[in-house]
């Protein structure tokens, strides 16, 4: 594999016949402020996974058939699925999506007997951009710079139960770094990395595997930060979930792929670390898909997905 891949977009998953709210507004900023809600059969108050979807806040929809699909499982053990839009870099920079999501979330609290949704037991996961909004969910509860002036829910808490976070970034500083040292051990290993699926594509803009720095000029994550990322430090240190972390975050599960060439598996190592050390115990735990890549179909197979509801399942259910 001589470029650095990802996942090809997938259709747009149609709602036709499905239990549940579509394009429910959350917000009036913007037209992309809107969330479905999948329901299981059955009667509510039902516990929430809170779905984002990924993209390089650039791209994607909370339909989009690979990022939602895998999380619907949820509904054969009783989750009611939130899928959330946010406003993407066409219409704002950081901290804008943070914000949105935040403001999801209250909508979701406030209005969850409306809709047969328990406020209590909220899961979040997402995967890449969506993945980095999940594990912000953990540790922007008491953060004022993530609220939205005008919400008319404010005053509710917005903290979560438990969040699943594939291939986040957790620290944007050291993305180019992390990925040199892994590209290293990489060319260097005794056997060869295989992860091979036709549903893989080269990234935008395309670029080799051994070309650095990758993120720190026209990167995706430029537009987010709204400028060069190693000219911004400031800005950047306000991105990064590791500059969050506190005493009152929830259980987190980490999954990242040994051959992400987009955003390495180090950045899911290190929060982890950060975290565990200030609680003495396993507050976050990483899972490491050795060969994976970048939204890898191994994160999507049917005994992974179990293994994420099984950890949702202990968090929101048990610990009830």
């Amino acid at each position: 594999m001589t470029n650095r891949k990802w996942r090809k977009n997938g259709p747009i998953l149609s709602i036709e016949n499905q239990r549940g709210y579509f394009d429910i507004p959350y917000g009036t900023a913007s037209d992309a402020q809107k969330l479905d809600i999948w329901l299981p059969e059955g009667d509510g108050h039902f516990p929430v996974i809170v779905s984002i979807h990924g993209g390089g806040f650039v791209a994607c929809d909370k339909r989009q058939k690979d990022m939602i699909e895998p999380m619907l499982e949820g509904r054969n053990r009783g989750y009611a699925i939130v899928s959330i839009n946010y406003r993407l870099t066409d219409e704002v920079i950081f901290p804008e999506p943070v914000r949105d999501v935040k403001m999801a979330i209250r909508f979701i609290k406030k209005n969850a007997a409306k809709f047969h949704l328990d406020p209590q037991r909220i899961a979040t996961w997402g995967g890449s951009a969506g993945g980095y909004l999940a594990l912000m969910t953990a540790v922007f509860a008491k953060e004022t710079l993530f609220d939205t002036e005008h919400d008319p829910n404010k005053d509710i808490p917005t903290d979560v139960s438990a969040v699943v976070s594939w291939y986040p970034v957790c620290d944007f500083s050291r993305l180019d770094h992390d990925l040199q040292v892994n590209y290293i051990l990489q060319e260097n290993s005794l056997y060869e990395p295989v992860d091979i699926s036709d549903e893989y594509e080269d990234v935008f803009p395309s670029s080799k595997r051994n070309e650095f720095p990758f993120h720190t000029k026209e990167s995706v994550l430029e537009k987010l930060v709204g400028g060069p990322i190693d000219e911004l430090d400031q800005q950047v240190k306000r991105l990064n979930p590791m500059s969050y972390i506190h005493k009152d975050i929830p259980k987190i599960l980490l999954q990242h792929g040994g051959g992400d060439d987009i955003t390495p598996m180090q950045q899911s190592i290190d929060f982890a670390l950060k975290v565990n050390q200030l609680f003495e115990r396993e507050q976050a735990k990483v899972e490491i898909f050795p060969n994976a890549i970048h939204s890898s179909v191994i994160f999507e197979t049917k005994t992974n997905i179990g293994r994420v509801l099984d950890f949702i399942d202990i968090e929101l259910k048990n610990n009830k």
